[in-house]
């Protein structure tokens, strides 16, 4: 066998399994993954316990990239050429947890992202936009019906950001209920909770020393009351 059909023997074998790994699932939001030279972001995304994404890969390192699930996580292995884009669609499981994915150079470095699935509540039943920008946080409406909630975290800032929902309990301690991580300047990321009524919090929990910042977001005011009825 001649080194040119070998080749494309093997090409062929490689564009099935990236055929396989891109098929698995079903499409539905858009979800971005961006790849550079030294990690992958964003590293936890939100879904819905069934619910049905497209990963949006776009590699913009130097070489070639994979992702594949890990510790149980149906997603098939896949190739991102260097300077490239692939869509890569995934459902998750109808239980709750933590899935996790494996973003890395193969043979070298890694990065984890967790995909933390939620109780199923079907579509949203309304949208939150946030706007982040140093800093404060705006939102679209102040108050919203328990059920089903799309957050919009849209980033107008010049430094990256994050959004967290908070729960706030009776005396005052908060605790994160749910979060989208690494919206940098321009962007715009999302995720779906499934809320009760309540008094919450959207904040930026960004600290010294995450993303590049020298500074507490939180602190900094980054944060807005938010109404669950």
């Amino acid at each position: 066998m001649t080194k040119l059909v070998q080749g494309a023997l093997l090409l062929s074998g490689s564009l099935a399994l990236l055929a396989i790994a891109c098929s698995s699932g079903g499409s539905g939001r858009e979800i971005e993954i961006e790849i550079t030279d030294t990690d992958c972001s964003p590293t936890s995304v939100q879904l819905t316990a069934g619910e049905k994404v497209t990963f949006v890969v776009d590699n913009k390192a130097n070489g070639d990239r994979e992702l594949e699930g890990i510790e149980g996580t149906n997603l098939e292995e896949v190739l991102i050429p260097a300077g490239r884009t692939r869509k890569v669609n995934y459902t998750a499981p109808k239980e709750e947890g933590t899935q996790k994915m494996k973003c890395y150079i193969p043979g070298g470095p890694s990065t984890i992202i967790e995909a933390k699935v939620s109780a199923s509540g079907g579509k949203a039943d309304t949208t939150v936009e946030a706007i982040l920008k140093e800093y404060s946080v705006g939102s679209s409406v102040t108050e919203v019906n328990a059920g089903v909630i799309r957050f919009v975290g849209k980033n107008e800032g010049a430094v990256i950001h994050e959004l967290a929902v908070l729960s706030v309990a009776g005396d005052g301690s908060k605790r994160e209920v749910a979060d989208v991580e690494d919206i940098g300047p321009g962007k715009a990321r999302e995720f779906t909770a499934k809320l009760n009524a309540g008094r919450y919090e959207l904040a930026c929990l960004i600290a010294p020393g995450e993303a590049g910042s020298t500074l507490d977001h939180y602190q900094q005011g980054m944060h807005t009351e938010f109404t669950v009825k």
